[in-house]
């Protein structure tokens, strides 16, 4: 039968992202149960007594985790963005410019917006999820502006801050684009050929940044 349709808000998403980053064994398999309903069936065409049968729970212990299927929903995707972050750091941490830092990020990100759980949702219920991402997306954006700025901080990027937090909505907005149209002339699908279009169209953008902090604004490109 099929369910009604959750009734999203991004502000709802972005709080549960400060939840469950540390979770116990029982939480996880909850939300790996849910995952594969999401992804098989997309947002109605399940219940949470599927999610307990699938996860091998019982219907008491599932409640005591999660109120309800828009709570669940909302805890599977913070942790698909939690996950998308840690993963984008991890590929920045191990370069020393600010350049390959943002150019390598950026390909990891690529390569998970291609399998993420949020295209095939899109795919799925665009009446629900496309108004999630534009028309809403304000708080996501605003999320991952500052968890990009606190990256390249904690990764010893010396950047000014104001300035990195431009670049980071610009970042922010074009992984949302990439999410939202997936047709482009962009080579998603060959990671050197990728690389080298970052490095030439980020590079210009991130050279000022790279520029000792009494030099960055003289020397913006005009």
């Amino acid at each position: 039968m099929a369910r009604r349709r959750p009734a999203f808000g991004m502000a709802s998403l972005v709080a549960s992202m400060g939840a469950g980053a540390d979770a116990d064994e029982l939480t996880t398999r909850v939300l790996d149960a849910a995952a594969v309903l999401l992804t098989d069936y997309g947002l109605r065409r399940w219940s949470m007594d599927d999610v307990a049968d699938r996860a091998g729970v019982g219907r008491t212990s599932l409640y005591r985790k999660f109120a309800g299927r828009d709570e669940l929903v909302y805890a599977v995707l913070a942790r698909e963005v939690r996950a998308a972050f840690a993963a984008i750091t991890e590929a920045a941490a191990h370069f020393e410019s600010l350049e390959d830092k943002v150019v390598e990020g950026a390909l990891v990100a690529l390569a998970l917006v291609e399998d993420s759980l949020v295209a095939r949702l899109i795919q799925s219920d665009p009446a629900t999820f496309l108004p999630f991402l534009t028309t809403e997306a304000g708080p996501l954006v605003a999320l991952a502006r500052e968890l990009l700025v606190s990256q390249a901080v904690a990764l010893g990027a010396e950047v000014d801050r104001e300035e990195a937090a431009e670049l980071s909505e610009l970042a922010a907005r074009l992984g949302l684009s990439f999410i939202l149209t997936r047709a482009t002339v962009f080579p998603t699908d060959d990671q050197a050929a990728a690389r080298r279009t970052l490095q030439r169209v980020l590079g210009p953008i991130l050279a000022p940044l790279a520029a000792p902090p009494g030099r960055r604004r003289e020397s913006l490109p005009v």
